[in-house]
């Protein structure tokens, strides 16, 4: 008896949302370089949550996989609480540490450009009111702006003082 009114409360929570409910909007903002190696490098992805609702969306997990020219680079985990206002936005940012095998040349070829096409797939945990969860997947593909540590631009190969 307890979990058929528990279910029915979830379906009255989330139906309650109904069509009002969209999905939040993610995308790359910029990309900083922190560190290159032999091995591989670290780069902070600085991802903008766009909300298109009229409250609050709170959030506790958002996985993220990373694609540069087609390449996968990795995957992200963030499980802190995030919040994004009603009809706003946040900025998250989101360590990423990659390998050089299999990814070289596609981030070579992105360091010399000054920015990066990428593709991110993945899905974000909502925490729905009434204590329950809905999973939102996510597809963005775009250019960004890569930069170093201290926010000063990459050069572009051949763009350097003559």
């Amino acid at each position: 008896m307890r979990v058929a009114l528990a279910l029915a409360l979830a379906g009255v929570a989330c139906s309650g949302l109904g069509d009002s409910f969209r999905e939040p909007e993610l995308q790359l903002d910029h990309a900083v370089v922190r560190g290159i190696g032999l091995s591989g490098g670290n780069l902070d992805l600085v991802v903008r949550v766009q909300n298109p609702n009229n409250f609050t969306l709170h959030a506790d997990k958002l996985q993220v996989g990373f694609d540069v020219e087609g390449s996968h680079l990795g995957e992200i985990t963030y499980e802190e609480d995030f919040s994004v206002t009603q009809n706003g936005q946040t900025t998250l940012t989101l360590p990423l540490r990659f390998g050089w095998s299999g990814v070289g040349r596609a981030v070579r070829a992105a360091l010399g450009y000054g920015d990066l096409p990428y593709r991110m797939k993945g899905q974000a945990t909502l925490k729905i009111p009434g204590g329950f969860r809905k999973v939102v997947s996510f597809t963005h593909e775009g250019r960004a702006p890569l930069t170093r540590a201290g926010g000063r631009a990459l050069l572009r190969w051949g763009s350097g003082p003559s």
